[in-house]
């Protein structure tokens, strides 16, 4: 009888074994392996310009900057061949998203108190034209999508695509970013003013996003740069609200959790007077992840605050367990 029982032990211990190596998602195929939201705030390059006496604000700065610095190290240890980030400060056209075609980027960024020169922090970025082409001519008019290249045919010129800061400062923190190449996705400037109307859309879009960059045979890691509330401090340039430190505190739920009731509720509700200019890229960010199913992703915030008047995020979204993700 004892004899029995081990074996039926044994057989229960192996179904159970079994039943979990079913329940676990397969993503041996997957080629989107990670989400990342990345601060293009100037503090982040290096706080040792950051002009306060505030010593908790100081440290909050350097908590940021080593933030970014750890999300560098994670996205090249997942080795992807593609790039795919997101700004809300670069070359924008007044409706549509737009794609930059050129074969290269160039620019540099400036960190806060200490402007470029002597403070040039430089990016040189390789653009997977062909890639940006080929999403322009899979969406087109029917999502608002474009392509724009500078200074000659797209995919054709020599002239770098002039980047700044919401582009240079995320991708500054990828180590050998030569490796890689980028396709960087322009938020359109009606998000000044339209960001809540725009909530489907940016779900919509960053469903189908997914769908595009899952179905490639390269590797992807997607980056969203993005500031929190521009209104934290009464002597800031957009002043103070009440509404500055809740966005940031919702948007926070929403990275360490995937609540879509805090970014598109909650945050949604304070975002015109707390002024992001990441909260779009943000939308459109979680359509992506919901797309795949927000249960294949393991969320972490590294770093949320505000030294200065405006709130910087640093958080992750890594699909199943492939990289430690501690810090």
């Amino acid at each position: 009888m004892h004899g029995l029982n081990r074996t039926l032990g044994h057989a229960n211990m192996f179904l159970y074994f079994l039943f979990a190596f079913l329940t676990v998602p397969d993503l041996s195929f997957s080629k989107l392996l990670a989400g990342f939201v990345h601060p293009h705030g100037g503090i982040a390059l290096d706080p040792k310009y950051f002009n306060t006496t505030n010593h908790t604000a100081k440290h909050e700065a350097w908590e940021i900057h080593n933030a970014c610095t750890r999300i560098g190290q994670i996205v090249i240890s997942l080795a992807p061949d593609i790039i795919f980030l997101s700004t809300p400060h670069g070359i924008s056209d007044l409706n549509n998203f737009v794609f930059y075609l050129n074969p290269t980027g160039a620019g540099y960024a400036d960190t806060d108190n200490c402007q470029c020169p002597p403070c040039c922090y430089k990016v040189n970025a390789s653009l997977d034209s062909r890639r940006s082409e080929e999403i322009v001519s899979e969406f087109g008019t029917a999502r608002n999508v474009s392509g724009l290249s500078g200074y000659g045919p797209p995919g054709g010129s020599d002239v770098p695509f002039p980047l700044r800061w919401g582009e240079v400062i995320p991708l500054y923190f990828i180590p050998s970013l030569e490796k890689v190449k980028v396709v960087i996705l322009s938020q359109p400037s009606r998000r000044y003013t339209k960001d809540v109307e725009m909530i489907p859309e940016l779900l919509q879009l960053g469903g189908d996003l997914y769908r595009y960059l899952e179905a490639l045979s390269e590797r992807v890691v997607v980056i969203v740069s993005a500031d929190l509330a521009h209104t934290h401090l009464k002597d800031g340039p957009y002043g103070f609200s009440n509404t500055s430190e809740p966005f940031d505190l919702a948007i926070g739920i929403w990275a360490s959790t995937l609540d879509g009731q805090a970014l598109l509720k909650t945050a949604a509700g304070l975002v015109d007077r707390a002024l992001s200019c990441g909260y779009t890229g943000l939308v459109m960010l979680h359509g992506l992840l919901e797309a795949a199913s927000l249960s294949s992703w393991v969320p972490k915030v590294f770093a949320n605050y505000h030294p200065s008047y405006y709130g910087m995020m640093v958080a992750s979204f890594i699909r199943g367990i492939q990289v430690d993700i501690t810090d």
